[in-house]
């Protein structure tokens, strides 16, 4: 199956993208030096590199950190990948916030209007046979711990420097 067939198939649903962003959400929090959780804008970003799978592929434990992430695509010259980051970002927004807003109706997602951060809840059971995410969902699951993680060891323009976007 090609990359593109591959990338509509799973990312054809809303459903996806909120349990990967409460991920995400889960990575930064429980990383963040002081336990805060990411604000809003930074889902856009994470949707962005999560649902393309050139983007996402180099998202591995084996990184050190966002930099590094960064840096993988000047080792490969695959630059123009890259700097598409900020026009994915664009491009997802409708699917991020159809996502970010599935996940606050279902209960993952809590967006607190005051300081415009997401708060991940913690499920008090596991989804019961039958409900649970497939190996693919739950291996794009553990890329957005591990970006969220990396996000949240550096501020909000720190991560759009990084990642060359302009917020």
């Amino acid at each position: 199956m090609s990359n593109l067939v591959e990338e509509i198939r799973v990312w054809n649903t809303p459903v996806v993208g909120s349990y990967v962003l409460w991920r995400f959400t889960h990575g930064y929090t429980d990383h963040h030096p002081e336990g805060h959780s990411p604000v809003l804008l930074l889902h856009f970003l994470a949707s962005a590199i999560l649902t393309n799978k050139r983007l996402s592929d180099p998202v591995i434990n084996l990184r050190k950190d966002l930099g590094s992430y960064a840096r993988s695509f000047t080792d490969k010259k695959d630059v123009d990948l890259f700097l598409s980051i900020h026009h994915r970002v664009n491009n997802t927004k409708f699917y991020t916030l159809s996502s970010i807003d599935l996940a606050i109706q279902h209960g993952l997602l809590f967006l607190n209007l005051e300081d415009g951060c997401l708060y991940p809840k913690t499920l008090s059971r596991k989804p019961s046979r039958g409900m649970a995410p497939k190996q693919s969902v739950k291996s794009l699951g553990n890329k957005a711990e591990i970006l969220g993680k990396w996000f949240s060891a550096y501020s909000v323009s720190q991560v759009s420097t990084l990642l060359k976007v302009v917020l």
